[in-house]
C-alpha cells in the first residue's frame, strides 16, 4: 500500500537522523540510545495516528457509498414491484429515493392505483416513507 511505504520511509529517515544527532553530541551510549528510543516512539505514535485517521476516512466514505447504494437498490426494487403490479401504468411513474424516503411522481389512471402504488412501495425493504405525488389522469 502507498501509505505503508510512506510510513516506512519516514520511519527509516527518523532513525537515521536520530542516530546521527546522537553521535554528534558528547555523552554516553546510553544517552544516544534513549534519544533513538524516543525518536522511534514518536514515529510509532505518528504512524499509528495517521493510520487511524486514514481508517476513519475510509470508513466514512464506505458509509456514504453504502447509503447511496441502499437508495439505488430501493428505487430499483420499487420500480420492479410497480412493473409487476397488475393494472398499474408503472411506465408513467417516476421513482426517486433519498435517504430511504421514496417520492412517486407522474400519473395513475385511478385513485385506487395511486393508493396501490404507495402501498406497494411501502412494502419494499428499506423504505422509511413514501411521498405520493401521483396525479390522476385518464
Amino acid at each position: 500500500m502507498k501509505i505503508d511505504n510512506s510510513f516506512k520511509a519516514i520511519f527509516a529517515s527518523m532513525m537515521i537522523v536520530s542516530g546521527l544527532v546522537a553521535c554528534d553530541k558528547p555523552g554516553t551510549a546510553e544517552t544516544a540510545g534513549k534519544k533513538i528510543d524516543q525518536a522511534v516512539e514518536n514515529v510509532s505514535t505518528s504512524t499509528s495516528n495517521a493510520a487511524e485517521k486514514a481508517n476513519d476516512s475510509v470508513s466514512k466514505q464506505g458509509k456514504i457509498a453504502g447509503k447511496a447504494m441502499d437508495d439505488t437498490e430501493i428505487t430499483a426494487k420499487t420500480k420492479a414491484a410497480l412493473l409487476n403490479e397488475p393494472g398499474m401504468q408503472s411506465l408513467k411513474i417516476t421513482v426517486v429515493t433519498k435517504d430511504g424516503v421514496v417520492t412517486l411522481t407522474g400519473s395513475a389512471d385511478t385513485q385506487e392505483n395511486k393508493v396501490q402504488a404507495a402501498s406497494v412501495t411501502k412494502q419494499i425493504e428499506g423504505v422509511k416513507s413514501v411521498n405520493n405525488k401521483l396525479v390522476i389522469s385518464k
